[in-house]
């Protein structure tokens, strides 16, 4: 009884603190003429982020695994906002194979790319491997989105001044780069770890296109109920119902996303972490350099970027 009722009370708490908390962005800037590419955007905070943008006039470009899900996810933003510049291009983050087929499908349709908002995220429970050798939830997490970015920022140098936004959580605290591959991780410290990398990466990023017109920032949505959290047996669905009633639904977790896509407020402000649309303070982790660069390295040669690749990004910026 009492176990029951300091449940109550924490989610109560929970319910009482996101909805005192929860920022929404209230800038009213126009996206017509801006291209944007919203990963995960076939449901959850991805589909609110890419719905809100699409309502400015952006012109979108939808990616995510199922072209089910996409190809829905684009008929159901077109009929809401009669934005008909929105689009889908199939990409698996599972797949470094995909992520660079995406890229050439994208710079074959498009010559800039004004707003890169890497939002797909997973939680997964076994530590099965990618065709890539690579743990699924490090590929999707941090590793996909990793090389996604820095294949496309030729296009977001076109575009600048541009932006790269990149979704974490507050679990980037318990993270670690120790180990990341190795697979002796359980699944919740392993999310962890890919969260501290979204951190990590974007600070680096950020140092490495410092005077290029690309901002690159991270941030945390908060406890929002979507389809991380979906399953199929009965306890799963009810721990979904009580995290839908107490948790910020997918349109208020995306708010801090599409604050950081928008905001003049932002113009300048690189490297930094947000949370609730204002800048916030990351784990003393994520602001170890020397971390940084060892994970850029060890990313680097996990994705096997290629010498050309890293020439097409960073030989005007570093030498």
């Amino acid at each position: 009884m009492w176990f029951l009722l300091w449940i109550i009370i924490v989610l109560l708490s929970i319910k009482i603190f996101n909805k005192l908390s929860t920022g929404r962005c209230y800038i009213d800037t126009v996206m017509s003429g801006k291209v944007v590419v919203v990963t995960g955007a076939s449901g959850g905070i991805g589909f609110e982020t890419a719905l809100e943008l699409a309502r400015r006039g952006a012109k979108l470009i939808i990616a995510c695994r199922s072209h089910e899900k996409g190809e829905r996810a684009v008929r159901k933003i077109v009929k809401i906002t009669k934005n008909k510049r929105i689009r889908f291009i199939h990409l698996d983050l599972t797949s470094l194979k995909s992520v660079r087929k995406f890229v050439e499908e994208l710079k074959a349709t498009e010559v800039k790319l004004d707003v890169l908002i890497n939002n797909a995220g997973a939680i997964c429970t076994t530590r099965d491997r990618t065709e890539d050798g690579i743990l699924k939830d490090l590929q999707i997490n941090y590793l996909g989105p990793y090389l996604l970015t820095v294949l496309l920022v030729p296009m977001l140098k076109n575009a600048a001044p541009s932006r790269v936004v990149v979704v974490s959580s507050s679990w980037h605290k318990f993270g670690t780069i120790e180990d990341l591959n190795s697979g002796k991780h359980g699944y919740i410290q392993s999310y962890a770890n890919t969260k501290l990398c979204n951190v990590l990466f974007s600070k680096e990023l950020a140092r490495r296109l410092e005077g290029t017109g690309i901002e690159v920032n991270s941030l945390n949505p908060g406890q929002v109920n979507t389809s991380l959290y979906r399953s199929s047996t009965v306890l799963e669905k009810i721990r979904s119902l009580l995290l839908y009633s107490f948790f910020k639904t997918p349109e208020e977790g995306a708010q801090t996303s599409i604050y950081l896509a928008v905001s003049h407020e932002c113009d300048q402000i690189s490297g930094e972490y947000f949370e609730d649309c204002r800048l916030s303070k990351a784990s003393y982790k994520a602001h170890d350099e020397e971390a940084a660069a060892k994970l850029w390295s060890i990313s680097q040669e996990l994705v096997k970027l290629t010498p050309d690749e890293m020439d097409a990004c960073f030989s005007k910026v570093i030498s």
